[in-house]
């Protein structure tokens, strides 16, 4: 229950109220430079983009942002009642249970990686961020 309370929030932060995600003053927030960079394991093939968020928005923002943008970059998403929005494919590569593949999202600034611990409906970058659309899997090599 708890899971629901918190996905709908984030969700709710798509919407341009103040209070739920994005500051009273909203309407004259500016565009961020931010980085997406998509890895896959498997090939090792890496290709960087680069885009712009609204300050304060979401990574679902920018990754849509980029996509209307730039013709060679396209990604789905999915609902999850419990968790909200999920990364499902980025240019056509779906991650597979069969597999054992997903796409796990990293963060790097400043030069340090991290893992987000938060989905890309609820995930905000900041300026100058690199974010990593890694494609990969889970299980034990």
């Amino acid at each position: 229950m708890a899971l629901t309370a918190i996905s709908l929030l984030c969700f709710a932060a798509l919407l341009p109220f103040p209070g739920l995600g994005l500051p009273a003053d909203s309407g004259k927030l500016e565009q961020v430079p931010v980085r997406v960079t998509v890895i896959n394991d498997f090939t090792n093939e890496q290709v960087s983009y680069s885009t712009t968020v609204v300050e304060e928005g979401l990574m679902f923002g920018a990754l849509n942002q980029l996509q209307s943008s730039n013709d060679d970059f396209k990604f789905t998403y999915g609902t999850d009642k419990s968790f909200g929005l999920y990364l499902k494919s980025v240019n056509g590569l779906v991650g597979s249970d069969v597999d054992q593949t997903y796409w796990e999202i990293l963060s790097e600034k400043s030069g340090v990686i991290t893992r987000v611990k938060a989905g890309i409906g609820c995930y905000q970058p900041e300026r100058d961020e690199n974010m990593i659309l890694r494609f990969t899997t889970w299980a034990k090599k």
